[in-house]
């Protein structure tokens, strides 16, 4: 697991605010109904940091993204080959103590391999896997681009939505 890690956060200036990207995770804000900026804006880095440190990161496979959950109240999502993207900020009324106490809980419900992925595969590397009919598992088994592993984690392709 990442806990208490602060890994380095690269941002484009691309603005996305599609509520199928943005998603439940994000609460009412793919709505305007949450004060602040809407989820889904990209941030530079320098902004990034000032969201505090990394508390937790996962693989969602709902999105097919990896996820930073961030200490002030921030969580920003990066599919491949794309910058982190804010997805959602905490609600005001919601304590910080609490907000990351419901993140961590959360945490829970997710299969041990989504709490281990730090990177996703390039789009170079998932071409060619499916170019030869082989690819690797999150876990690094080597499968069928539609297979999953003998420890059930389905392909990269799979895993990411991709097929």
């Amino acid at each position: 697991m990442n806990a208490q890690s602060n890994h380095p956060i690269r941002t484009s200036t691309t603005d996305t605010t599609d509520p199928q990207f943005l998603g439940p995770e994000a609460g009412q804000q793919a709505e305007g109904k949450a004060g602040g900026k809407a989820g889904g804006e990209t941030q530079s880095g320098s902004e990034l940091d000032a969201n505090g440190s990394e508390l937790h990161r996962y693989f969602s496979i709902a999105r097919g993204a990896l996820i930073s959950v961030r200490s002030n109240g921030v969580t920003v999502c990066r599919q491949v080959d794309d910058d982190w993207r804010v997805l959602s900020r905490k609600k005001v009324d919601v304590p910080l103590v609490q907000w990351v106490v419901n993140k961590k809980s959360s945490l829970g419900a997710l299969a041990r391999w989504q709490l281990e992925v730090d990177e996703l595969p390039s789009l170079k590397e998932l071409m060619a896997w499916n170019e030869d009919g082989i690819c690797e598992t999150p876990t690094g088994h080597r499968v069928e681009p539609d297979g999953t592993g003998p420890d059930g984690v389905p392909s990269w392709l799979r895993a990411l939505r991709l097929i």
